[in-house]
């Protein structure tokens, strides 16, 4: 896995710190196109491969030839994101973690797993469409544009494995040092307000018509 990326100048920003955005289960970085303005944010060309993130995210810290990045993680991509924090606790200037859990029960992971092994096709759709319950226009663009492509090249493995990284992943008791937002939907089915990863020391900020998909949502203003 490469992870690319493009530069983006915020607001607030040094010179040199690019975007990194990490997708969440199931997503290449190819759904920042569906966001308002095409959210020019460096992101991954496929699927995260969760235990070959770090390791991906230190070469590309290596090769890019920037001191630091801003880190955006959604959903799977936010505890990932919060792990290659951790690790490298002087390279990340700050963390926005969109539709984080604190963690997935037993039970949902391996009712996930069934439905992957059962149907894989028609599971990874109905995944696909809670995750844009809420953002219609979103969503029927997913469907002419990205979900066809996804299913084409559906891995189980792979997503077997970010599943395993889920089920294993447990709450830090402490932050990295940089700056930690965290969001979250009111209307998220995937990651409900309720089961929401609490973090001491964070700024969290909650979108009352959010659902699971935060970074399409109008309300979503990244460095307010």
């Amino acid at each position: 896995m490469v992870l690319s990326w493009l530069a983006r100048q915020q607001e607030g920003s040094r010179p040199g710190e690019p975007i990194l955005f990490l997708p969440g289960w199931g997503f290449s970085g190819a759904i920042l196109s569906l966001a308002a303005g095409d959210l020019p944010w460096g992101a991954p060309d496929t699927l995260l491969d969760a235990p070959t993130v770090l390791d991906a995210f230190e070469a590309f810290l290596e090769s890019s030839g920037r001191a630091k990045v801003h880190l955006v993680g959604w959903s799977l991509g936010a505890q990932l994101a919060l792990d290659c924090a951790r690790r490298f606790p002087d390279r990340v200037a700050s963390l926005q973690l969109l539709a984080m859990r604190a963690s997935w029960p037993a039970v949902e992971i391996a009712s996930i797993r069934a439905g992957l092994a059962a149907e894989p096709h028609a599971f990874m759709a109905d995944f696909y469409r809670k995750c844009f319950l809420g953002y219609r226009t979103q969503y029927r663009r997913f469907l002419a544009e990205q979900q066809e492509g996804l299913l084409a090249r559906l891995d189980p493995a792979l997503l077997g494995r970010g599943l395993d990284y889920l089920a294993s992943w447990r709450r830090p008791v402490t932050l990295p040092p940089c700056p930690v937002v965290c969001w979250h939907g009111r209307r998220d089915v995937i990651a409900p307000v309720a089961e929401r990863a609490a973090l001491a020391g964070a700024e969290e900020r909650i979108l009352e018509h959010g659902g699971h998909a935060l970074f399409l949502d109008q309300e979503f203003h990244l460095f307010d």
